[in-house]
């Protein structure tokens, strides 16, 4: 007990101390360091408006280009070892789209092509000659350069009686820029290499000419769909003499046809026998890396990103050649194939700022007119009052969607976004209106403003000097509370389609795609903007709170 006591003492003689000799400002810091909450708030805030600052050199993609190919793309896998079994750092997979043709249920599986192939070509030349292939380069035995290749896939399905026989009820053949592990039948296993890197295609069954497995099916669901369904597999199945009952499952298969190989003077096909070893591409994640272009603050041109991936060459990809980014979704696609890193990044740069510019705005609005009302009384602050009490009279929310749908659907983002600000701010100054006029009317009788008035000052000089600034205390903090509001009237705008627009980017039109269950059963990743709505107003609350215990008056010994 003594010993506590002795603590206890301590630390209120050290209170006392600093109290004393420390100023204003270290007492506030002292006062606000004592708040967990608001000290980690802050700080979570402080990284949310870096990060908004640099959104352009923090987004691995350009955040308006259309990837459709890849819409609502689930996150992508991060790999640290090859297909050898080689740690090779982190690394992705382009995704192959595939669809169930029973569910029609899409699914994004990783994908590959070959870097180089190797392969003995006896169809165009004189003498079986070895010929190393890669896309993009020159190749002498064509006098070319080599501008794609494609795999000619050939997928079938078999019907499975009781007594295991297998019959093929439909056949397609497509033609892939792809190919998953899963069709290369490797998905799961570990190959060797040699010594630069190729692999041998006797340890990739696709390749090799075997039929690979890719399903076993026996729902319900299944049957009804080939059986009844399907015409193709419905007429087969009735030459077959086959009963629903007779079937136990359904196995999907597929094989190599073709590599299709095109150059810029002709077209080459290469068969399975014709391969000898090929590399697969990885698309290795490289940090500060060279990327879309863009000019940071507006000013100065740069292209260099924190993180990303090198452009595919394939040309099924040519729709974004306009670009220079890799595709790269660690936190998934929207419905435009758009990366969601990227997007929020950028989003966040109007879902921060608007809060910022909006109390700039409104509590300036607010400090001079509750200010003069209050300072001048009579007729000057009945007008005044009665103007801000017919505006919080009018219901925020309809207004703030009327005088939002006015505006042009043609302005560009850039004045939309102003426009907005100035919207949020009309609303929100009649409030602070009238709280800095009661301050006013109570500051106005104290010794220090009568002495000011005795002296002669200006009443603009008394109202800027002497009075307004003897309400900062609780201007800085209701700035602190009252951006909240601000990001959720945007986000709330954005969300309806009145605010933000496409192409350009918010936290609230982000989250606007995920307004139905579908999306949010099958897209979790899209709500992501609304997490960071939610931490963000959480912590300004939290911040505010510090805030406001900071400035208490006990808490500064005063």
């Amino acid at each position: 007990m003594a010993e506590n006591k002795e603590i206890k003492n301590n630390q209120e003689n050290q209170d006392v101390f600093e109290k004393q000799f420390l100023s204003t400002p270290q007492l506030i810091w002292r006062a606000l360091k004592r708040h967990k909450f608001g000290m980690v708030s802050m700080w979570i805030l402080i990284i949310f408006y870096i990060f908004a600052l640099f959104a352009d050199f923090l987004s691995p993609m350009d955040y308006r280009v259309q990837h459709i190919q890849y819409k609502f793309a689930p996150p992508m896998k991060v790999f640290w070892k090859d297909v050898t079994g080689k740690s090779t750092g982190p690394h992705v997979y382009l995704y192959k789209r595939v669809k169930d043709p029973v569910t029609f249920q899409s699914t994004y599986n990783p994908a590959t092509y070959f870097d180089r192939f190797v392969a003995y070509d006896d169809l165009n030349f004189d003498t079986e000659k070895e010929t190393e292939l890669s896309l993009q380069e020159y190749n002498p035995d064509f006098e070319s350069t080599v501008t794609n290749y494609l795999f000619v896939l050939k997928y079938e399905t078999y019907a499975v009686d009781k007594n295991g026989k297998e019959y093929k009820i439909d056949s397609q053949i497509k033609e892939e820029p792809l190919v998953t592990f899963e069709e290369l039948g490797i998905a799961g296993k570990t190959v060797e290499a040699d010594e630069n890197g190729y692999i041998s295609t006797d340890q990739i069954p696709l390749l090799k000419g075997d039929k690979v497995l890719l399903s076993e099916e026996n729902s319900n669901l299944s049957k009804v769909f080939y059986f009844e369904e399907n015409p193709k597999t419905k007429r087969n199945l009735d030459r077959y003499n086959l009963k629903k009952e007779d079937i136990t499952e359904f196995k999907k298969y597929v094989l190599l046809d073709t590599i299709s190989v095109e150059t810029e003077e002709d077209f080459y096909e290469y068969y399975p026998e014709n391969l000898e070893k090929v590399k697969l591409k990885t698309f290795n994640i490289k940090f500060f890396t060279h990327g879309w272009e863009y000019k940071w603050l507006g000013l100065i041109p740069m292209d260099l990103h924190l993180f990303g991936v090198e452009k595919s060459k394939l040309p099924y990809f040519a729709e974004d050649y306009a670009t220079k980014d890799g595709i790269i979704y660690l936190w998934g696609a929207d419905k435009f194939g758009r990366d969601m890193i990227s997007r929020l990044v950028f989003g966040s740069r109007v879902s921060l700022t608007i809060g910022l510019l909006g109390i700039a705005i409104t509590f300036t609005i607010g400090l001079f007119l509750g200010g003069v009302a209050g300072y001048f009384g009579g007729w000057i602050d009945e007008v005044l009052m009665r103007f801000t009490e017919i505006l919080m009279s009018i219901p925020s929310f309809y207004l703030l969607v009327s005088l939002s749908a006015i505006l042009p659907s043609e302005l560009s983002p850039a004045i939309k976004y102003i426009l907005i600000i100035v919207i949020l701010s009309f609303i929100g100054w009649p409030g602070m209106t009238r709280v800095i006029r009661g301050m006013t009317l109570g500051l106005k009788e104290t010794e220090f403003i009568q002495a000011a008035v005795a002296l002669g000052y200006p009443s603009g000089r008394i109202i800027w000097k002497h009075l307004l600034p003897n309400t900062a205390t609780y201007v800085i903090v209701s700035a602190t509370l009252s951006i909240p509001g601000y990001i959720l009237g945007e986000a709330g705008l954005s969300f309806l389609g009145l605010g933000i627009r496409e192409p350009s980017a918010s936290w609230g039109l982000m989250l606007a795609q995920a307004q139905n269950i579908t999306a949010l059963t099958n897209y979790p990743w899209l709500l992501l903007p609304g997490l960071f709505i939610f931490i963000t107003v959480l912590a300004f609350n939290l911040f505010g709170d510090a805030i406001r215990d900071a400035l208490d008056p006990r808490a500064l010994g005063h």
